[in-house]
């Protein structure tokens, strides 16, 4: 369902792909699509949240869908997962690029 948003020209795909992170072992894709994802669902649920960008994680694959600054905003988050950050460290980031796009969006 997410992907009917794709005809709409405002909205943006991206694919990660994880292994180029972390190389091709199993347990390295698995572990690092964990900390994506989160303990039930947490990580990505915040990140969509606080993005309003659709993410999907599925083997070795990430996909966010969304406009661009929400992108922009997600795919960061997402590189700072994978290069290691803390999640209270990521959501922090993630809180205070909310707080600039909404004053952006009302001209403050």
């Amino acid at each position: 369902e997410n992907a009917f948003l794709l005809f709409n020209d405002e909205y943006y795909f991206e694919l990660f792909d994880i292994r180029d992170w972390v190389g091709k072992k199993p347990g390295q894709v698995k572990r690092v699509a964990g900390r994506i994802i989160g303990k039930e669902g947490k990580s990505r649920r915040v990140i969509e949240d606080l993005t309003d960008a659709h993410l999907s994680v599925y083997g070795h694959t990430i996909g966010i869908i969304g406009r661009i600054d929400e992108l922009q905003a997600a795919r960061r988050a997402i590189e700072m997962l994978l290069e290691g950050a803390s999640h209270p460290s990521v959501y922090r980031f993630l809180e205070k690029e909310r707080k600039r796009r909404k004053l952006k969006e009302f001209g403050l």
